[in-house]
């Protein structure tokens, strides 16, 4: 099949779109099948790589580090036209999403779109079931899905979305895949103690990592605000906060006030392709964030054999099967106590993370590719009765 698959953000913004598109493409090449990827350039020139089709863009003024672009008629679009995909994947809404509705005008492909994103809890937070908000959301994801064959969501969480209530007929569960090859390289202890070195961090400290964009959904204050307790019981613990973003000064703030600069580290932004290694210097992987659809973060944890604890959310169906490949916790005292508990227990520990390894083989990109396939075949076999 030719395939197109269409986003707002790739390798010039890392983050868990990107992932599941990177992982996507590399698992359907790989049965055989013609993928081409179109997406907005870094900057305000249109250029070609490979398969990767990249249109002039300009930053968009409402977040940061995303960019949008009004170049409906550019040659490259001209190009993807001409090529006729059987199958355009939509991943992203704003200008990729126009630009694949003008392709399939002409083409006639089949339109399948992916949702990725609570967009009523990212705009709304806690007023999002107000009735108002909640019809004004259902109306709106009718009128940005509506015209799509099909919508896959990550989750099934993601099936309760306000935005996707009028559409729950088209909707398929189909979990977000990973390359696992690329997470699951192995760590050398000379380069893991000289990153331990660079960080500050001693041979035989203990370390909680969260790793993602910092920014306010991520909740990162919540596991700042339970260090004191574990640090109090196990002074070895170090938290490291792996990224960068629009609430790193209000974390950093937080910590001088508890007091916690010699406990909790801040990288900053690490190049995507040396992620993993943070990771690998892992002992627990945390997150308090309710706002994941299906992290990429919990799944590269997985790909390193690292337990997780995370604050219970639907998300993590799937993905942390409690007691066997990490802990769910409701309120902070858990988390102090969970993470002392599993620091404190080296056996326990590499047992759940070698838990984890094996749950991470049913994010592969294979398998990714594989469930999309079975959907993107149905739909187009449909398209042409």
């Amino acid at each position: 099949m030719k395939i197109l698959l269409t986003t707002d953000q790739y390798t010039y913004n890392i983050g868990g779109v990107t992932t599941a598109v990177l992982a996507l493409s590399a698992g359907l090449r790989e049965r055989g099948h013609e993928v081409k990827v179109l997406t907005v350039s870094e900057n305000g020139q249109s250029h070609k790589d490979g398969d990767v089709y990249y249109v002039k863009s300009m930053p968009f003024p409402l977040y940061p580090g995303i960019r949008m672009s009004f170049s409906m008629h550019d040659p490259l679009l001209e190009e993807l036209t001409k090529w006729k995909p059987d199958v355009i994947h939509v991943q992203s809404e704003l200008s990729t999403y126009h630009m694949a509705k003008r392709i399939i005008k002409q083409a006639g492909s089949a339109l399948i779109m992916t949702c990725h994103t609570d967009y009523s809890y990212y705009a709304f937070g806690r007023f999002r079931n107000f009735p108002p908000i909640y019809a004004f959301m259902k109306a709106y994801g009718k009128h940005i899905y509506g015209k799509s064959t099909s919508i896959t969501v990550p989750s099934e969480k993601a099936t309760n979305f306000s935005h996707l209530a009028a559409l729950k007929d088209r909707l398929t569960v189909i979990p977000n895949g990973i390359e696992l090859e690329k997470c699951q390289k192995v760590l050398s202890d000379e380069e893991r103690e000289s990153i331990r070195k660079s960080l500050g961090i001693g041979p035989n400290d203990k370390i909680i990592s969260t790793i993602s964009r910092v920014s306010k959904e991520k909740n990162v204050s919540e596991i700042i605000s339970c260090i004191p307790a574990i640090h109090k019981r196990l002074p070895e613990t170090k938290l490291m906060i792996v990224g960068d973003g629009p609430y790193r000064k209000h974390l950093e703030k937080q910590v001088e006030r508890l007091g916690l600069k010699d406990c909790v580290v801040f990288t900053g932004r690490i190049p995507h392709e040396d992620v993993w290694k943070y990771y690998a210097l892992s002992d627990i992987y945390a997150s308090a964030s309710i706002f994941e659809v299906h992290s990429m973060s919990y799944l590269e944890a997985l790909a390193q054999g690292v337990p997780l604890i995370c604050r219970r959310d639907d998300a993590l169906k799937g993905v942390l099967e409690e007691g066997r490949n990490g802990l769910i916790y409701d309120t902070r005292k858990e988390f102090a106590k969970y993470a002392y508990q599993l620091l404190t227990d080296d056996e326990r520990r590499t047992k759940m993370g070698q838990e984890s390894l094996k749950i991470a083989q049913r994010f592969s990109n294979a398998a990714f590719a594989a469930s999309m396939i079975d959907l993107y075949e149905s739909v187009f076999d449909g398209k042409k009765e």
